[in-house]
């Protein structure tokens, strides 16, 4: 009988052998693995492409984006030449800031400004985008006409903005860039004013303000088809929507002056072409930012950063080194770069058309899955690139959504300048179809006979509430209507 003790020197044996040829084929592969990812990629012609911004033929003087970057320098000053230093002292110091990310840091790029022109009093107790403000305006018109007179001199800076011909963005791109829009103050005063004059005023004064409203509808398509992030892309889609929401609301109202002339349908309810709600240029510009925060991480990797809390003054553990040198290894600058612009190639190329929410969906989770699967090269690389592969693919549907409200007001006005009974508007809208679908899929719009009203049927992940129907108008009894 063999005894215990040898058994178990043998199972001893046989355990280390098999534990210390486990170790070795881990070192073989960690050593190949090591080596596939000795060098990084060289940049792709798409990648390339997308990082080389378009050129800036604005002058300074033409630019809303350094108007608004302005837009509360003190009283008297120049808005251009403010908007300027602001976004100047940032491009100025934002290597320094990005090479040394502390919270001190970053605050000094925001060039502070002591003496900035505020907003005097409360303006937001209406609800543009979900609410009518046709309805929700007239009974605070003495607390309107206060602000108004209060805030003169910020409301006439926007009045001005509707004057410059273009939009673009000169921050460098980085998610360090300041956010840059109009006070929302003054945004909401201008639309309580404007409905007041519209509702309200004589006739040259309702005239006026339908022209100041179809001005505004200009200044926001200007920012809309400028060079931008996303983020102004969406503020300009906001209000657009609200200005065409009151449009509607003047259309539908048989008392409002509306101008129904065989030349005006376009100055009453202008339409846009479809490509100007396209979104590519603005996912190149999201793109360079990206790569900007790519490099960044690169660079803090290579310098083993660490965040000024975890800062204690004495020097760095080889482990903590150590640490910092792998993870840089096996992140490629030039090949995550890559992915990511393949990326945004495919939020650019995304076209409307039937079905283009489920494809818009379909995206968003074949390209997680794809770049979740962490290989052998660049695995860091492809796990950020996962991350961020579903970020953006709603915001094209929701660009014509917009496009589909535009429509919809076209669709209310044509209605009220024909004169179209409700018992006959379902077959208006099926005879006019470049009023009466979505340009994203091309479902038609809803007709609700109990309510008087068209909806659009969206595609994209709207806020809650948003109002995307219209009241059409009806015929008054006689002697009821004031005339177009």
């Amino acid at each position: 009988m063999i005894p215990l003790s040898r058994i178990a020197g043998r199972i001893l044996k046989w355990v280390g052998l098999v534990a210390g040829s486990l170790a070795l084929i881990a070192l073989v592969m960690l050593a190949v693995v090591f080596a596939i990812n000795w060098r990084d990629e060289p940049l792709t012609p798409l990648a390339r492409s997308l990082l080389a911004p378009p050129p800036n033929a604005l002058q300074p003087d033409d630019n809303i984006y350094l108007a608004m970057a302005g837009f509360t320098a003190p009283s008297g000053a120049s808005v251009i030449a403010a908007g300027q230093s602001r976004i100047g002292h940032y491009n100025e110091h934002l290597d320094a800031v990005l090479h040394d990310p502390s919270p001190g840091a970053v605050d000094s790029l925001t060039l502070k400004e002591p003496h900035a022109l505020a907003f005097q009093g409360q303006a937001e107790f209406v609800q543009p985008l979900s609410g009518s403000l046709w309805e929700q305006v007239p009974p605070h018109r003495a607390q309107i006409e206060a602000l108004a007179a209060q805030n003169g001199e910020l409301y006439q800076r926007y009045l001005a903005l509707e004057r410059l011909p273009g939009y673009f963005e000169t921050a460098r791109p980085s998610y360090l860039a300041p956010a840059i829009f109009v006070p929302t103050e003054v945004r909401y005063l201008f639309l309580e004013d404007t409905v007041l004059q519209l509702r309200g005023g004589s006739a040259r004064e309702e005239r006026a303000a339908l022209d100041q409203l179809i001005a505004d509808i200009g200044l926001w398509r200007r920012v809309l088809t400028g060079e931008g992030l996303l983020i102004s892309k969406m503020l300009a889609l906001a209000y657009l929507e609200s200005d065409y929401l009151v449009l509607a609301d003047m259309i539908a109202d048989p008392h409002a002056a509306v101008p129904l002339g065989p030349d005006d349908a376009d100055t009453a309810a202008p339409l846009f072409a479809l490509k100007e709600f396209n979104l590519g240029a603005a996912f190149a510009a999201e793109f360079r930012v990206q790569a900007s925060l790519l490099e960044q991480t690169q660079y803090l990797y290579t310098i083993g950063w660490t965040p000024e809390p975890a800062r204690t003054g004495a020097p760095r553990s080889w482990t903590d080194r150590l640490g910092s040198e792998v993870s840089a290894h096996f992140f490629k600058l030039n090949a995550t770069v890559n992915l990511f612009a393949e990326q945004a190639q495919r939020l650019m190329t995304v076209t409307p058309g039937p079905g283009v929410a489920a494809a818009e969906r379909k995206l968003a989770n074949s390209s997680l899955t794809a770049w979740s699967l962490v290989g052998a090269y660049n695995p860091i690389g492809k796990l950020l690139a996962g991350i961020a592969a579903p970020t953006g693919v709603t915001y094209p549907l929701r660009a014509w959504d917009a496009a589909a409200l535009q429509r919809l007001v076209r669709a209310g006005y044509e209605i009220r300048r024909r004169r179209i009974a409700p018992a006959d508007i379902p077959a208006f809208l099926a005879q006019h179809p470049e009023w009466s679908t979505h340009p994203g899929d091309g479902r038609p719009f809803l007709w609700r006979p109990d309510s008087g009203e068209i909806a659009v049927q969206t595609i994209g992940e709207q806020p809650q509430g948003r109002r995307f129907s219209i009241r059409v108008w009806q015929a008054p009894p006689p002697g009821g209507e004031t005339p177009g």
